[in-house]
């Protein structure tokens, strides 16, 4: 008999939100570790996965509404050179102080899954006494990595993975997330815990992808008749409109098995890079020169290694890209983790 996790991550996808209550004890009754204790389970998870999290981005459209702002006397008590993920919002984690930064949303929804890397570009210390100390989270607990900028600028979160790989090539699983989504740790942990329990049975998949169910979504996935993901639509990467319709969209956590992480970036670099150039991958915008997570979940895609865990909250795709967006950021991020505390019982 088919499991229920192979057919909630394909066939059945479209049912699966309604399941959300049992995600975590069917990982636990399906999977064939002989493992059935959930904080056994994720204890056993934890010591075989690396979690990112991406601080490095450029944030353009960050740092222009913060000059718009300036110009028209309204700019926030902010030093513009600081990441934007250091900007305060108000507190819905049940922990620390408030407000908090905007990427301690999602650093804390990767606690307890696995060794942390935080990939930035700078600002280290303002990272680790603004965020992480607040957080519980000690300097013996997570490693920084700073992606490097050949051409000036950070070439993407492909890359980012890519230049860090040392830190995670040896892992069984990756967890990534980036600092400016309303992360859920519930999505965090479901998405290990599922994407394991398919690998204990020996199903052919490289990529976990959480997905939320919206009405225009600017990064839509394409289905086959197997409820597989096929195709990624992304106006930023492509350079092109993306056509309005409601679908499935990626909510910016992906869950990983490293060793398929691992073949696709390096093929990707060996096809794509040019010293000097950046990379030219096709499909993506020419005047980016960028590599993007979107092109090794493509590659997979081509492969039928993707599945899709179709559990995700729409709230969880409220990032944080300009000044305006801070206010939908906090009632997203509430939204969120009341929902976590309630699948995951009390404060997550």
């Amino acid at each position: 008999m088919t499991s229920s996790l192979v057919r909630w991550t394909g066939t059945e996808h479209g049912k699966a939100f309604d399941r959300r209550g049992s995600l975590l004890s069917r990982a636990l009754e399906e999977n064939r570790r002989g493992i059935r204790s959930l904080p056994e389970y994720l204890d056993y998870l934890s010591g075989r996965t690396v979690c990112l999290t991406l601080l490095a981005g450029a944030g353009s459209r960050w740092t222009d509404s913060l000059k718009a702002a300036a110009a028209e006397g309204r700019a926030p008590r902010f030093d513009p050179s600081r990441p934007r993920g250091l900007f305060p919002v108000r507190n819905s984690l049940g922990r620390g102080p408030d407000p908090i930064p905007i990427a301690a949303y999602a650093v804390d929804a990767f606690r307890g899954l696995g060794r942390r890397v935080i990939v930035v570009r700078g600002w280290e210390d303002e990272i680790d006494r603004e965020i992480l100390a607040p957080l519980g989270i000690p300097p013996s607990e997570r490693r920084f990595f700073t992606q490097e900028a050949p051409l000036g600028k950070p070439l993407g979160h492909g890359d980012a993975v890519w230049q860090c790989r040392e830190l995670w090539k040896d892992a069984e699983y990756v967890l990534v997330n980036f600092g400016g989504d309303a992360s859920s740790p519930f999505t965090a942990r479901a998405a290990l815990a599922v994407l394991d329990a398919l690998v204990s049975r020996e199903e052919p998949v490289g990529l976990l992808l959480p997905a939320a169910r919206l009405e225009n979504p600017a990064y839509p996935i394409s289905l086959d008749s197997y409820g597989r993901p096929t195709a990624f639509g992304h106006a930023k990467l492509s350079g092109a409109t993306v056509m309005a319709a409601p679908g499935w969209a990626n909510v910016g956590l992906r869950a990983y098995k490293a060793s398929s992480l691992y073949a696709l970036c390096e093929t990707i670099r060996a096809e794509h890079w040019k010293d000097g150039e950046g990379y030219s991958i096709p499909g993506n915008d020419p005047a980016g020169r960028e590599f993007a997570l979107d092109n090794v979940d493509a590659r997979l895609a081509e492969g039928r290694l993707v599945r899709l865990l179709a559990t995700a909250l729409p709230e969880e795709l409220t990032p944080v890209k300009s000044l305006a967006d801070v206010p939908a950021f906090e009632a997203a991020a509430a939204r969120v983790r009341s929902d976590a505390a309630a699948l995951l019982g009390g404060n997550p």
